[in-house]
Formats: structure tokens, sequence, C-alpha cells
């Protein structure tokens, strides 16, 4: 099965955060497709954004290193992903 359609019929906790490795909490989709807890995503990227002193061009995803157009470090140039349903036991 190609990947794009895999990726479309998998559901959100099936995924784990490449950061933490545990179920994304608050998930959050880069540009480039990769999927995160929000929490890890802002602290990798912030934490690089004040390394290299580069605010807005310089944020880049903690994953592939792809730039992250839009980031204002609120939220700005990625997704926040809301589950559609959740089944609590």
């Amino acid at each position: 099965m190609p990947l794009a359609t895999r990726a479309a019929r998998e559901p959100l906790h099936a995924y784990t955060c490449p950061i933490c490795l545990a179920p994304p909490t608050n998930a959050t989709l880069t540009p480039c497709g990769h999927i995160l807890c929000g929490e890890c995503l802002f602290t990798a990227v912030n934490a690089a954004v004040m390394r290299t002193g580069i605010t807005g061009l310089g944020a880049r995803c903690p994953v592939c290193r792809a730039s992250i157009p839009g980031w204002d470090g609120r939220g700005g140039g990625v997704i926040g992903l809301q589950p559609r349903i959740m089944i609590s036991l």
C-alpha cells in the first residue's frame, strides 16, 4: 500500500511522537507532514531558534530539518490536529 494511502487510513492513536515516543498529546502537523506532540514540537523548535538566534526562517522541523514558514512561536506555520471522536473505557 502506498505511504500516502496508508497514512490517510491510519488513526492518530497509531502514531508515535518521534521525540518522546508516545502517542501525540495535542498532536501537531508540520508543513513537511510530521506529527508530533504540541509540547515536544514547540520545545524542540524554540530551543533550536534560541540556539541559532535566528527567528522566523530559522524554525525547522525537528525530524527532517525542513523549514517551517510562518513560525511565530505561538502556533504559526503548523496545524493542530483535533480528534473527531474520543472513546473512554
